[in-house]
């Protein structure tokens, strides 16, 4: 009786220990790039092989081969502090937020949230990862997934594609990167915040520019 209890331990360990391992945040591929030459007036890169993040939690981002990457997803303000998205330490998370906010089938908060884990598995650190994600809440693109939003058949048929950025002043953002520093606070922290000093939140949401 107590060897087969010893065994079902044994049995239960090895397969939590699976399904720990398969909830585990990874990127899956290489990053493989070839210089597109078809957009001389832009430094565009074409994915040779599909490349993926796996968020904690299962959640699959998957940029597949042909993909076309610039970089323009992130904003220059993100880039001015943190610095250019394939040069930095966090080149592969750039790559998957790049497709994914090209590609729009996914919501633009749960991307920028994306953002904030691949990049601590790239081994940013958490903080500064933090800061990232306050910046791109701040100033990065936000987007309607077109399966799931009724404004393209209400405010904007006709429409592609709905991007926008919000309109902010970089002082007051500055501001909140020190006091992530300093406070190490939530996301949904960070995001209260971001709301609070965003001058205009963007084209497509209804209401009034915040006074300054």
């Amino acid at each position: 009786m107590r060897s087969r209890f010893h065994g079902l331990l044994i049995f239960l360990t090895f397969a939590c220990g699976i399904a720990f391992a398969a909830e585990e945040a990874r990127f899956e591929g290489r990053v493989v790039l070839e210089w597109v030459d078809e957009t001389p007036y832009v430094a565009a890169m074409r994915l040779v092989e599909p490349f993926a993040f796996h968020q904690q939690g299962g959640k699959i981002w998957a940029a597949p081969a042909g993909s076309i990457v610039d970089g323009r997803a992130v904003p220059p303000l993100f880039a001015g502090l943190m610095g250019l998205p394939f040069e930095g330490g966090f080149r592969k998370t750039a790559v998957i937020y790049d497709y994914a906010a090209k590609a729009q089938t996914q919501p633009w908060l749960d991307a920028q949230r994306m953002f904030y884990e691949g990049s601590i598995v790239e081994g940013i650190l958490p903080i500064e990862a933090k800061v990232m994600y306050m910046l791109l809440n701040a100033a990065g693109s936000r987007w309607e997934v077109r399966e799931t939003s009724t404004c393209f058949s209400h405010c904007h048929t006709g429409e592609s594609e709905l991007v926008w950025r919000p309109i902010v002043d970089d002082e007051p953002i500055m501001a909140l990167a020190s006091w992530v520093r300093q406070e190490d606070p939530s996301l949904e922290e960070v995001e209260q915040r971001v709301s609070d000093v965003i001058v205009h939140p963007g084209p497509h949401v209804f209401g009034h520019v915040r006074k300054r």
